[in-house]
């Protein structure tokens, strides 16, 4: 007798009309308690971008409001670090002597209930250059997409007694390409948006022997014929959230309209040997 197969159960959306709503919502984000959310929402034209937090009460989520570091510039991807003390997110928020106003890296300390004000750890995270979607593992290296060097890759940075190493592009299987790394907890695995078939953007999986990085292969039962991207894991780790821009709570849209995009979830794929 064959033995059974497991199935691999459809991406839901998330949290529908409370954090998935008509409008953009992307790149989430969970406290290691799992009763705080953030995300990102956008207005209709993308103009704004703003943080949001949702919490959980009675088995729900609160209606979602703007977070209390967020709502003055363009803010995007929080990032929860395991240990619940940082909440790292990219912002177009004016830096000390910087000569351009591009997206940077910055964070917020724990305060009790709340947060501190916004932190910019300076180099070597942040640079004249563009950082944005920051993940950070539980031994503190973090994982970011920036253009410094003049092309749009993927960073990591180990981190030391005093703060982080000078960043290195991470290859993949020989290769610099992709954005939005998403590293695991333990720092063997990362998730990455590349384009897939007709250039849109799928998510992929990449496994780390030491400092080498494998070829990215598809994550299964993810991806559709429509954009995906900004990964993330719940708190336990065995859950996948990610932004897909397929039909859901709007219909599909004329194709001269970008959809707004939802946040869905799904069970983390089987990953590939070596990834765990």
């Amino acid at each position: 007798m064959l033995a059974a197969v497991a199935v691999q159960s459809p991406p839901e959306i998330f949290a529908p009309s409370v954090v998935s709503t008509a409008l953009p919502e992307f790149a989430i984000t969970f406290t290691p308690d799992g009763r705080e959310v953030y995300f990102n929402r956008a207005s209709a034209r993308r103009d704004t971008l703003t943080i949001m937090v949702s919490r959980a009460v009675n088995g729900g989520w609160t209606m979602a409001t703007v977070a209390p570091f967020s709502g003055r510039y363009r803010d995007v991807d929080p990032f929860v670090t395991p240990d619940g003390n940082r909440l790292f997110f990219s912002s177009t928020r004016p830096r000390a002597g910087d000569r351009v106003n591009s997206l940077n890296t910055w964070y917020v300390e724990r305060r009790g209930n709340g947060w501190s004000e916004p932190i910019d750890p300076g180099a070597p995270l942040n640079t004249d250059s563009t950082e944005v979607f920051v993940s950070v593992a539980r031994d503190g290296s973090v994982a970011f997409q920036s253009n410094r060097g003049g092309a749009m890759r993927i960073w990591l940075a180990r981190a030391t007694a005093t703060g982080w190493a000078e960043p290195r592009v991470v290859l993949f299987g020989g290769f610099a390409a992709g954005g939005n790394p998403l590293m695991g907890p333990d720092g063997q695995f990362m998730v990455l948006v590349r384009d897939g078939p007709a250039d849109r953007s799928d998510l992929f999986v990449s496994c780390a022997a030491g400092e080498v990085w494998s070829e990215p292969v598809v994550l299964p039962g993810v991806n559709s014929r429509y954009a995906e991207f900004a990964p993330a894991l719940d708190p336990t780790g065995h859950t996948l959230y990610f932004t897909s821009e397929r039909p859901g709570i709007l219909p599909a849209q004329p194709d001269s309209i970008r959809p707004p995009g939802d946040i869905y979830r799904v069970p983390l794929p089987q990953l590939p040997q070596g990834c765990n």
